[in-house]
């Protein structure tokens, strides 16, 4: 069973608080790296490869993070730990890209809400219903 450790999902807290208007923290990158990162763990893990298999999934990750301009590093420590841990169909969605998700969906709650009420910037011309 996988439980809901996932120590690369402490890399993306930390982009998306202090460094929320990088490339690698914009929410397509943030999610489509997991889904290259979950996708690509999967097929290493179900070939079968016994030597190197952990380098054999963050190479083919950072690939095609590069090859779609979606890099996301938190995504290839999240491919080495999903074939580290051998996690199965499920580790596409969980707890990587679930967790991913809602740390995105917390930032934007964060930057929309909080955040102006804590700066003093609050947009009064915007609707809020």
């Amino acid at each position: 069973p996988v439980s809901c450790l996932c120590p690369p999902l402490g890399a993306v807290a930390v982009l998306l608080s202090c460094h929320p208007k990088s490339p690698a923290s914009e929410t397509k990158t943030v999610i489509g790296a997991h889904v290259i990162a979950g996708l690509v763990g999967y097929a290493v893990v179900r070939s079968g490869f016994a030597n190197y298999a952990e380098a054999i999934a963050v190479v083919l990750t950072v690939t095609a993070m590069s090859a779609t301009k979606m890099v996301h590093p938190p995504a290839g420590a999240y491919v080495y730990w999903y074939v580290n841990k051998r996690m199965g169909l499920m580790g596409i969605l969980r707890p990587g890209l679930v967790g991913a998700a809602v740390l995105v969906a917390s930032q934007m709650m964060f930057n929309s809400t909080l955040k102006p009420l804590l700066t003093g910037k609050i947009d009064k011309k915007k609707k809020w219903f």
